[in-house]
């Protein structure tokens, strides 16, 4: 695909636009949870069971779309699967039980996760191998001022409105993405098959994938890494309101701030792969994150009740460093495909996604009176992060 065929800086924005789906469909309505249960006459908790439905339906969906991304292209399976999360997000907005909410989210999520298979797959087609790392990461760039914004527009719908508008924004949001890639996005790949969709191919195809070495590797890095980022934000309300006692107002700066070290990470890195290759940029910063990760350990076990401005300063470097390792393992994992992108970018997705969600949920179960647990963790996943990336292996141009 040549730059004459699409403006890469306009493709790179309305990728990020669309990775944008994830943190808002995840971040903005959490500051609606106690409405939403009020109003079902439920407990919080079982609130919660929308978001692991809509984890569910990531992972499960991103499996799915492999293939057909591979068969159809990407534009046309964009379009039906945000059209399916268009719709979804309009039912959450007319949910009138938490059984129907839960089924919403679920639906949506098999409808989004579309964009996460669609995108891997066209920076693939568009980029040479050592460009897709720069991509990548300024894709990140733009999709992490999601995080930054989702809470806070979640808590003026809540306070101003109700929680259903919060759905009917992502209607909107995702009905515009709709038209942007209708009209402006022309189709990139050039390896559509005309084979038939069969079960038994498919999963050969993802075995064959599976069994690559060089894939497994860099996606297992990434799913690691990424599942620190998962640790930490389902820890960091405990972390913060619970044993620092920060009022909301506090806790949204911090949180911000510390978004903001993610996207910087993303972005020295997109600049830093012009000039030094990017999977050693991924294995030096993994080095860094791991010694970091072991003095906050070691700091907050000696000291548990360390200033809260000095732990942020620490999982604000952390987060830094996952922005410069993520996106090249993820270039790294894809390298070796041609073909079958769309199925690498699937399998990779749904490891991310299915590990992270595995992390996040074991941090649940044993938060008790302590943090350290959290800090314990990043450790050793910060320790297998370092492993996977300088264990080598058959050599690949990247």
């Amino acid at each position: 695909m040549t730059q004459s065929v699409i403006n890469r800086k306009f493709l790179i924005i309305l990728l990020g636009i669309l990775a944008a789906l994830g943190p808002f469909s995840i971040d903005m309505y959490l500051p609606g949870f106690q409405q939403i249960a009020e109003e079902f006459n439920v407990h919080e908790k079982a609130v919660a069971f929308t978001l692991t439905s809509y984890f569910s339906g990531i992972a499960v969906g991103q499996l799915l779309y492999g293939p057909i991304v591979d068969k159809y292209g990407r534009k046309i399976p964009l379009l039906v699967g945000l059209s399916i999360y268009m719709l979804a997000s309009l039912g959450c907005a007319l949910a009138s039980s938490i059984e129907f909410l839960i089924a919403m989210r679920l639906l949506q999520a098999l409808g989004g996760c579309v964009g996460m298979v669609a995108s891997n797959a066209i920076i693939s087609d568009v980029y040479e191998k050592n460009e897709r790392a720069k991509a990548f990461s300024y894709i990140i760039l733009i999709m992490g001022l999601a995080p930054l914004i989702a809470p806070s527009l979640g808590s003026f719908f809540v306070a101003h409105f109700t929680w259903h508008y919060i759905f009917y924004f992502l209607f909107i949001f995702s009905l515009s993405v709709i038209l942007l890639i209708f009209f402006f996005l022309p189709e990139t790949s050039i390896y559509k098959h005309s084979n038939k969709l069969k079960f038994i191919k498919i999963s050969k195809d993802y075995l064959e994938v599976l069994k690559n070495p060089i894939f497994l590797k860099y996606t297992l890095a990434s799913s690691i890494v990424m599942s620190i980022l998962f640790a930490y934000i389902s820890s960091a309300p405990f972390l913060f309101m619970t044993l620092y006692k920060l009022d909301n107002t506090t806790f949204s700066i911090l949180f911000a701030v510390n978004a903001a070290g993610f996207i910087a990470g993303s972005y020295c890195n997109g600049v830093l792969t012009k000039y030094i290759p990017y999977i050693k940029i991924a294995k030096v910063a993994s080095v860094i994150l791991a010694s970091i990760a072991l003095a906050a350990t070691i700091t907050y076990y000696i000291n548990p009740q360390i200033p809260y401005k000095i732990l942020t300063s620490g999982i604000f470097f952390i987060l830094v460093l996952i922005g410069f390792i993520n996106p090249n393992a993820t270039a790294g994992s894809l390298a070796p495909f041609t073909n079958n992108i769309g199925i690498a970018s699937a399998l990779g997705g749904s490891f991310r996604m299915g590990i992270g969600a595995i992390v996040a949920a074991f941090i649940g179960s044993f938060q008790g009176s302590t943090a350290i647990i959290l800090f314990v963790i990043i450790f050793i996943l910060s320790i297998a992060t370092v492993s996977l990336l300088w264990i080598k292996t058959k050599k690949i141009n990247h």
